[in-house]
Parts: structure tokens; C-alpha cells; sequence
């Protein structure tokens, strides 16, 4: 019965999703139009000088790029910034510059896909003053046809599970200790402690439950084991690392011979990194095993905090290190694990960079983004999801690092509900974006 419904719905189903779709796809071109039309319009009314707010105006409403090209086909105003005051000369601007609306479908070279756009002319005092185009990907127009498709999916699974309701039914008391069963495994990532029931349901469910409750108890043994070596570590290398460079700078500070006091420097400053790698490795470890207290945490003031502390270290190397900062950005996270992230992107913003580090942070109904960009020489295309691997170093990295900052940094925010991305920066250099849930939407 089950598969004579999905049938059904699935012969009603897909015509209807090749009208709806002709229908969509006609209305999203028809309104592309009539913005295109509309922006015309007010240009006719205004001056040349106006042209630049009106197209950023329209873009921020529509979510197209604006163009406006001069009957000498120039770029007169573009709301993507780019370079004024250059040719630029299509198919469809010569034919709004003849005086035709023209609407369609082309391969743009330029974004490497194609290109929906809709060119009117803009007339002033009789005659054509200029021509704008509205643009977008093809694919946004795909995606909204893909969109109502996925619905039109989702109500063919909809009736398909109606119809396989009185089969759930029917099985129900039997797959009752199977169910058990899965979210006893499907929780014990987060919690070890869960055991499943052993003495419930058939023979091989019993089996399945007690070899799951060994594996359970012995992963939980090995963890406990493993944030007691993480603990012990950390006070273990610590003490003796620190000895020694106190040490060093006696050395640095009393000798007399000025090789001397340099290698001393060069020494410290060696246990300064390896001192910086373990703490990294030792964090790693704690993330991996241990079960830290979440807490409400202000992101705005953490990451003002932590970028007045590295203003000393940025001024050394002479890079300017810029913050914008929004206000009540708040997280839930382990404490300390928001500042250890800001210092992780940071430092390896600072070791990049060549003028200039922007640290910023934004804040919607739903999430709270830190955003860090250098003007560095930024990282390969096919690098930009590898380095937030452990121990991996890009092709452009500078020496001595270790390939656990970003590790850290990412594997941080997706414990926490969020993530990390990469990508080349306006300035040729790294732009990352680490994301969290925002403190009234985690819970």
C-alpha cells in the first residue's frame, strides 16, 4: 500500500513540478523587469551624478548587479565598485543603447557561469543618455526553482509516511528496543555515562546492548585516562620549560659576549614557540576528551580585551591592527576557549600580514561571526579548507609554525554548534570567518 501511494503522488508530483517551475521561473524574469524598468526610470530623472546611489540602492533591494553604461559605451556607475571610467561593452548594452528592453541568458567569461540579465535604455530629454542592466547568476534562479521542487519532494515523503503509518504502528513494540538502542548510541558521542538496556527485547537487540555498553565503558576509561595525561603534561612541561628560560635570560642578561646574548634570545624565543605548540597540542587533547562547563561568554569584550594585548605585539612588526567590534555578541562556550581563538587568529594573521590586520565582529538573530583579514600573501584556492586540518601547512606558510592554530580554532567552533572558513581577502590576503550560535539561539 505504501508503494502504490508513493507511486501516485510521484505520476502527480512531477508534472506539477515542470509547471510550477516554467511559472516561477517566468515571474522571476518578469520582476527582474520591472526592476530594470523602474531603476531606468529614476535615472531618467536625475542627474548623472546620482547614478552611482541609485544602482547601489537598487542592488541592495534586488540583490542583482547594477550597471549603467554611457551611449560611448564607459562604465558610468556599478554597484559591484568596480573600476569607473572603462569600456564596457555588451550584447544586450548595445541594444538598450539602440532602445530595446532586452532580457535573456548568456555565458558570462567573467563569473564562469551563466548570466541572467535584463537591459533597458534610460532616456533624458528625448533621447537615450545611457543604458543599465540588472544581472544575476543563473543559478540563484535555479535554486529558487529547485527550492519549490524540494517541496513538492517533501510532500511526496509526506504522503508516503502517512500511507506507512499503520505498518509503523504494527512494528512498533518490536522496533521499541532498537529505538532505545540507537539513541543510546547516537548520544554516547556527548556523553559516554549513557548505557543502553540489556535485558529488553530479542536476543541479538540484548547482545547488540551489552557490546555496546563495553565499548562505552572502555572508550570512557580511555578518555578519563587521556584528560589525566593532558592534565599531568601540562604541569609536567610547563615547569621545567619555564626553568629554562629563566635561565636563558640570566645567561642573556650577565654575559658579556654579544653571540652569546644572541643565541641566549634565539634560545627563548625557541621555548617561547615550543612552550606556544604544546599548550596547542595540550588544548587539543582537553578538546578531544575532556567535558568543559559551557557559559555565557561576551565575544565583544573578550575580543576588545585580547586585541589591546596584541597591539604591543603588532606595533613591533609595525602592522596596524584595526577592530571593528559590534555590540552584545554573545556565546555560549567553555571559558577561556573564545580568547584562546582570538589569539590563534590573530598570531597567525600577524606572521602574514604586511601593513595591516582587520579583526571584526558581527552579530545576527542567530549567530556571532569573527572575522580576521591580513593583506598577506594569502593561501592557494585548493589550501583554503586543508589548513584548518591538524599539522597541515600551506605552501606559502612561513617556518616555525605548526599547523595546529587554525586546527584548534576550527575544531573549537564546531564543538560548539558553529565553524570556520577560509577565503583570499579583498587585500590578496586570508580572510577567516569563524561563526558561533548566538547565546539566545544555542540553547
Amino acid at each position: 500500500m505504501t508503494l502504490l501511494v508513493a507511486l501516485v503522488a510521484a505520476a502527480l508530483a512531477i508534472p506539477l513540478a515542470v509547471v510550477v517551475a516554467n511559472d516561477q521561473r517566468a515571474a522571476f524574469v518578469s520582476g527582474l523587469e520591472v526592476d530594470t524598468l523602474t531603476t531606468a526610470a529614476t535615472m531618467s530623472s536625475q542627474p548623472s551624478i546620482d547614478w552611482q546611489a541609485t544602482a547601489a540602492k537598487t542592488a541592495a533591494r534586488t540583490g542583482a548587479r547594477v550597471v549603467v553604461v554611457s551611449p560611448e559605451r564607459t562604465l558610468l556607475a556599478d554597484s559591484g565598485e568596480t573600476d569607473l571610467d572603462r569600456p564596457f561593452d555588451r550584447p544586450e548594452i548595445q541594444a538598450a543603447l539602440a532602445g530595446s528592453l532586452t532580457s535573456d541568458v548568456r555565458a558570462s567569461v567573467t563569473m564562469g557561469e551563466d548570466l541572467r540579465y535584463v537591459a533597458a535604455p534610460i532616456v533624458q530629454n528625448y533621447g537615450i543618455a545611457g543604458a543599465v542592466r540588472l544581472s544575476l547568476p543563473e543559478s540563484i534562479v535555479d535554486e529558487e526553482v529547485q527550492e519549490t521542487q524540494r517541496w513538492l519532494v517533501l510532500f511526496v515523503v509526506t504522503v508516503v509516511v502517512t500511507a506507512g503509518l499503520v505498518a509503523w504502528i504494527l512494528s512498533r513494540s518490536i522496533a521499541a528496543p532498537l529505538r532505545h538502542l540507537a539513541q543510546v548510541a547516537e548520544g554516547l558521542p556527548d556523553d559516554l555515562e549513557q548505557r543502553a538496556t540489556s535485558t529488553e527485547g530479542p536476543p541479538e537487540v540484548r547482545a547488540v546492548a551489552t557490546a555496546l555498553n563495553t565499548t562505552a565503558e572502555r572508550l570512557s576509561g580511555i578518555l578519563r585516562r587521556t584528560q589525566r595525561v593532558a592534565a599531568d603534561a601540562s604541569h609536567h612541561l610547563r615547569t621545567p620549560l619555564t626553568g629554562v628560560r629563566l635561565r636563558l635570560e640570566a645567561i642573556e642578561e650577565t654575559t658579556d659576549q654579544p653571540g652569546v646574548a644572541a643565541e641566549a634570545r634565539a634560545a627563548t624565543a625557541e621555548v617561547d614557540r615550543l612552550t606556544h605548540r604544546i599548550e596547542q597540542v595540550l588544548e587539543l587533547a582537553r578538546s578531544d576528551s575532556a567535558s568543559v562547563p559551557i557559559v555565557e561568554q561576551d565575544v565583544t569584550a573578550i575580543v576588545a580585551e585580547r586585541v589591546d594585548a596584541a597591539q604591543a605585539m603588532f606595533g613591533e612588526r609595525a602592522i596596524e591592527l584595526v577592530a571593528d567590534v559590534a555590540s552584545d555578541a554573545s556565546v555560549r562556550a567553555p571559558r577561556g576557549s573564545i580568547a584562546r581563538i582570538v589569539d590563534e587568529l590573530l598570531g597567525n594573521a600577524v606572521d602574514y600580514a604586511r601593513t595591516r590586520v582587520d579583526i571584526a565582529v558581527t552579530v545576527d538573530a542567530h549567530q556571532v561571526s569573527i572575522v580576521v583579514r591580513d593583506d598577506g600573501p594569502g593561501v592557494a584556492h585548493e589550501e583554503l579548507t586543508s589548513i584548518f586540518d591538524r599539522f597541515s601547512r600551506g605552501t606559502s606558510s612561513v617556518p616555525g609554525g605548526s599547523g595546529l592554530g587554525l586546527a584548534l580554532v576550527r575544531e573549537t567552533a564546531e564543538s560548539l554548534g558553529g565553524g570556520a572558513t577560509a577565503s583570499r581577502s579583498d587585500s590578496g590576503g586570508l580572510c577567516v570567518v569563524v561563526t558561533f550560535p548566538s547565546a539566545g539561539s544555542s540553547g
